[in-house]
């Protein structure tokens, strides 16, 4: 019996893939757009999604920024950030002044320096000099990438939350050039910014 329903199942994800594949691409992006944001819809919008990125040579640049915007945050609020970054570091090349994205990595990237911290920490506590050393350096490095992401959504949407974020991150790498210069950053960053995604 349950090779059966799984015999069903399978051909009918195969039918669904297939019709993807034919239907008019205008059409596919229409029902995405339907969907995307439904809760109870994300693993038909996920599809959907990958359907049209498998056809983004159909769509215009900001159709397909969009989907892979979409198709990211769909991936984080499916507990999947590890496929929902390279789709946002997409999205971010394909629509720059877009900051949302940046606000999705910043965050998530802002978790692993915090990880790092306290193996920093337990490496003081061993007394191993090496480990420090190189957690440091490693640290240097993310919380670089870090801020950059926070920085550019912080120049479109400022808040105090985000800044004293970023501060913590020079603060702990020891930049304080960055620190001395994020205000001609921030009004630099602030040139290009879109706040709506724009679906056409």
């Amino acid at each position: 019996m349950k090779k059966r329903f799984l015999t069903l199942f399978l051909i009918l994800s195969a039918c669904q893939f297939c019709f993807s594949q034919t239907q008019d691409i205008k059409d596919l992006y229409w029902d995405f757009l339907q969907i995307r944001l439904e809760a109870s819809e994300k693993s038909k919008a996920i599809n959907l999604a990958e359907a049209l990125i498998k056809r983004s040579s159909e769509l215009n640049q900001k159709q397909t920024g969009s989907v892979n915007y979409h198709l990211a945050r769909l991936y984080e609020e499916t507990n999947q950030m590890n496929l929902a970054i390279p789709y946002y570091e997409k999205s971010i090349k394909l629509t720059p002044g877009y900051y949302v994205p940046y606000l999705a990595l910043g965050n998530h990237y802002f978790k692993d320096c915090q990880a790092m911290i306290k193996k920093m920490n337990a490496a003081v506590d061993a007394k191993s000099v090496v480990i420090y050393g190189k957690i440091v350096e490693d640290y240097k490095k993310l919380s670089t990438k870090t801020a950059a992401y926070l920085e550019k959504s912080y120049a479109c949407d400022p808040d105090d939350s985000t800044k004293g974020i970023i501060t913590y991150l020079y603060q702990t790498s020891k930049n304080n050039e960055a620190l001395k210069t994020f205000d001609v950053r921030i009004k630099k960053l602030a040139g290009d910014c879109i706040t709506l995604l724009d679906d056409e």
